[in-house]
């Protein structure tokens, strides 16, 4: 349960549930840095000895649709001025800090990335994730290829998914396949999926053993309505924390060293055993160990049925953000194009 002060190998997680704003310029930056560091003052000064503060999706830049081909000039580096910020203020505060980035790809002719950071009360960047499953059509980014997980606070083990990537099985299965005993998912969620936000949440939890901590935007921007509902769900997937549909902040309590135990010690309902191991009780004494599953063994033969291009519909929202950043490309280039 929620205390002010952590007992014992109690993780302590303050979520920050707050809808950052659509950054424009520097200036829009800065001012979202301000207000992230704000809500880190207030949680250190409400909760002493919180371990971990948690930001939604886009809290360092923003999104929106105007501000697509913003990104493209304000995104960041990491390591880079943003996160050396984060850096010096968790050092300050003695706090892990999660907090979001729009990335530049590592090819310059590639877009950014959606990408979030833990940074450790060192004031080091301890974990990077950029976002494997963009949110197609509306998101034009790059998606990430790899699944990173730190040793974070109190002997857990921390990993990311956001937003949207998170609603497929293979992102959680991928963190807690790695050792992730805490899944951190920012997200910039929005109705009507409201139902999916709770299910996804639980069941992801509940299907790879693992705490799964989701923080969400409220409020409203130029296209969309944010629920809130920020949210921890426990390695059994009950929900054992959640907020309501305002801007604000909570504090909760979780166990990480449970999960490895119960991983290690709990046969019956351990999927990660036992999706590796079927049927053990019929057939002693491990199972049948190779994978069945042509989903996965043929992952690079895909069926023309699902290899078709998108739906005109589909791509014509998907536009949207490639023009805007193909016309940002080149007002860079040519300041003529930038004064049309």
């Amino acid at each position: 349960m929620p205390a002010v002060n952590p007992a014992g190998d109690a993780m302590s997680i303050v979520m920050c549930q707050f809808s950052p704003e659509p950054a424009e310029d520097r200036a829009g930056v800065e001012r979202n840095i301000k207000r992230i560091f704000d809500y880190i003052d207030r949680a250190c000064n409400g909760f002493p000895g919180v371990d971990l503060i948690v930001m939604p999706e886009y809290s360092t830049h923003g999104f929106g649709f105007d501000p697509y081909s913003k990104h493209l000039k304000l995104a960041s580096t990491i390591p880079g001025p943003e996160t050396d910020m984060f850096g010096k203020k968790a050092r300050e505060k003695g706090v892990w800090l999660c907090v979001s980035c729009v990335e530049k790809a590592d090819n310059p002719k590639d877009k950014p990335h959606n990408s979030m950071v833990v940074i450790n009360a060192d004031g080091r960047v301890a974990l990077k994730y950029r976002k494997m499953i963009p949110w197609c059509p509306k998101e034009p980014w790059t998606p990430g290829e790899v699944m990173n997980v730190c040793d974070g606070p109190k002997g857990s083990k921390l990993a990311m998914a956001i937003c949207s990537d998170f609603d497929y099985p293979e992102i959680g299965r991928e963190a807690a396949w790695k050792g992730a005993t805490v899944m951190l998912r920012p997200s910039k969620y929005m109705y009507p999926w409201d139902h999916i936000w709770d299910i996804t949440n639980m069941v992801r939890a509940y299907e790879n053993q693992m705490y799964v901590v989701a923080v969400n935007h409220t409020g409203m921007d130029a296209a969309y309505s944010y629920f809130g509902r920020s949210m921890v769900c426990d390695y059994d997937g009950n929900m054992i924390a959640k907020m309501g549909d305002t801007e604000g902040m909570t504090k909760v309590d979780i166990y990480p060293n449970q999960v490895q135990a119960i991983r290690e010690d709990r046969i019956s309902n351990n999927y990660l055993y036992q999706l590796k191991h079927r049927g053990y009780t019929g057939v002693p004494p491990i199972g049948k160990t190779h994978n069945p599953f042509t989903i996965y063994s043929e992952w690079d033969n895909i069926p023309e049925r699902w290899n078709r291009p998108p739906t005109a519909e589909s791509e014509r929202v998907a536009n949207i953000g490639r023009e805007a950043l193909e016309r940002a490309a080149k007002a860079k280039a040519s300041p003529k194009v930038a004064a049309e």
